[in-house]
């Protein structure tokens, strides 16, 4: 049986190694190639994935189930690629969220997943690992890959614990993140510009999302901090990051 510190350890991993999501997608390498097939189709399902699937050329990719799949792999043990199909045929409990808890009144456990629900289709679309202190990992879409996201900040309405994780051993719910250590930050904004120099208009290194942490630089000028994230430094707006 799977832990679920482990299984969360292996959505922690993807976090902190900027891997993205291209649909279909369960743990693998992005490239060129990959990318120039994908733009041949035509299918609505890979819209996203050919408009920005570009930016993760160089990095793994997974889409939401497909790091489920990959992560139990990776422990192994084994996890169907598909949300809808997680839901309905390999949850050995189950229920509704309201506002981030369960509405039995029980516990949310690290390491359960959490589902959406479209009342259209009648399936959920979408799937993410609950980490713990109200946050959720998961591969939030071709823009944004994989990510961090406060549980009440995302349309979560489902939970289900897992077939082959094994919750009997959990603590209870721990509390809430208290964020970043001292010297790192936090990325409040969605895609922040890391700059060349401390001006809005100075040239991009590279975009930052949400929920990314980044190390801050000493001796910073007002209003901005000089930062490094994964081996490249700049300028990032203060008012876009909670530090430590």
């Amino acid at each position: 049986m799977i832990k679920p510190d482990e299984l969360i350890s292996k959505f922690q991993y993807a976090l902190d190694n900027n891997w993205g999501y291209i649909w279909g997608t369960a743990g693998v390498k992005w490239t060129a190639a990959k990318q120039a097939d994908l733009e041949k189709t035509t299918d609505s399902d890979r819209a996203n994935s050919r408009e920005y699937g570009s930016k993760w050329i160089g990095h793994m990719v997974a889409d939401c189930s497909g790091l489920f799949s990959w992560a139990f792999k990776q422990l192994g043990g084994y996890m169907y690629h598909g949300s809808d199909t997680m839901w309905n045929k390999y949850c050995t409990a189950k229920g509704k969220l309201k506002d981030g808890k369960r509405t039995d009144g029980k516990p949310l456990l690290p390491g359960t997943a959490v589902f959406t629900y479209s009342s259209e289709t009648g399936k959920r679309g979408h799937v993410g690992l609950h980490i713990g202190g109200g946050y959720v990992i998961e591969a939030r879409g071709a823009y944004y890959g994989v990510v961090k996201t406060k549980l009440t900040s995302r349309p979560w309405v489902e939970w289900g614990e897992l077939n082959g994780v094994d919750y009997s051993g959990d603590a209870p719910e721990p509390k809430p993140d208290p964020g970043p250590e001292k010297g790192y930050a936090e990325v409040t904004g969605k895609r922040v510009a890391l700059r060349e120099e401390p001006s809005t208009r100075a040239a991009i290194i590279t975009r930052i999302d949400t929920g990314k942490t980044v190390k801050l630089e000493p001796d910073p000028p007002k209003e901005w901090d000089y930062v490094s994230f994964n081996g490249k430094t700049g300028w990032m707006m203060r008012k876009f990051l909670k530090e430590g």
